[in-house]
């Protein structure tokens, strides 16, 4: 599982790329303000170290597969906070940055477990929740109540959709081997 897992953290480290060329472009096209960019940096730091310290940690040769799949959780439990804090700082339910949530979803899917799936896409749902809602009641003139609810159970149906059609994949690539 450690091979899976150093694979893992090193698709990591391309979305920590993809994440601070966006930063740039943002901040070279003045789309965002200084305080926005300035936070977006901090969250680049965090992904970076995370990712950074899963992989070094997953090179070992540790036997326990638990400690493999605790650094899993933690790069999951990053990436769910890298999408929530998107959302939050893109406008909430108006954020493109709800995307963002699938990747959390598909690495978990390196657990191998239906569980693991299903829960990741569950801590995304209830990220999203609160995110969006938190964010609509704070600056709740910019859409209707309708449409935060519709969108809040698009989005959350459609993780679990991810997520089912992700664990079709999974255990139907499992019975292969």
């Amino acid at each position: 599982m450690n091979k899976d897992v150093v694979k893992l953290a090193k698709a990591h480290f391309g979305l920590v790329a993809a994440y601070a060329i966006f930063i740039l472009a943002s901040d070279a096209w003045g789309l965002v303000t200084r305080q926005l960019t300035s936070e977006r940096w901090l969250m680049f730091g965090v992904l970076l170290v995370v990712t950074t310290v899963v992989w070094l940690l997953a090179r070992g040769n540790i036997k326990n597969p638990r400690y493999y799949q605790a650094l899993v959780v933690v790069l999951v439990l990053a990436d769910i906070g890298l999408a929530t804090f998107a959302v939050y700082t893109e406008r909430g339910m108006a954020s493109r940055g709800v995307a963002l949530y699938a990747i959390p979803i598909v690495a978990s899917a390196v657990l191998l477990s239906r569980t693991a799936i299903f829960g990741t896409a569950a801590l995304c749902t209830a990220a999203y929740i609160m995110t969006a809602t938190r964010y609509f009641y704070i600056y709740f003139n910019e859409g209707y109540k309708i449409e935060l609810y519709s969108t809040i159970g698009l989005y959350s149906a459609g993780f679990f959709i991810l997520a089912t059609m992700l664990w079709i994949s999974v255990s139907a690539a499992s019975r292969k081997h």
